[in-house]
């Protein structure tokens, strides 16, 4: 079973933390959703593909895989420490 975080809750906390607009956090979702954004491997070819779909440089690329994998990593803890509480 692989727990995901609410996609919607995602984007929107992405568009915050960063100030794009909604679309352009989708694009990075669905960046993010193709690729193991855990692996060390991946990161190259995420930055990468942020850079190809967003048209932004490197630097800008990696602060938004930065930020992602920030994002995540806080619900994935937040998950383990309340594995009971309601994640709508």
């Amino acid at each position: 079973m692989v727990m995901k975080m609410n996609k919607t809750s995602f984007i929107n906390e992405l568009s915050e933390k960063l100030g794009y607009s909604i679309e352009e956090c989708t694009k990075i979702n669905e960046v993010i959703e193709n690729n193991f954004i855990i692996s060390r491997k991946s990161k190259d070819k995420i930055i990468s593909e942020l850079g190809n779909v967003l048209n932004i440089d490197e630097i800008k690329a990696e602060e938004i895989y930065n930020t992602s994998v920030e994002i995540i990593t806080k619900s994935i803890k937040n998950r383990i420490k309340h594995p009971f509480k309601s994640q709508d």
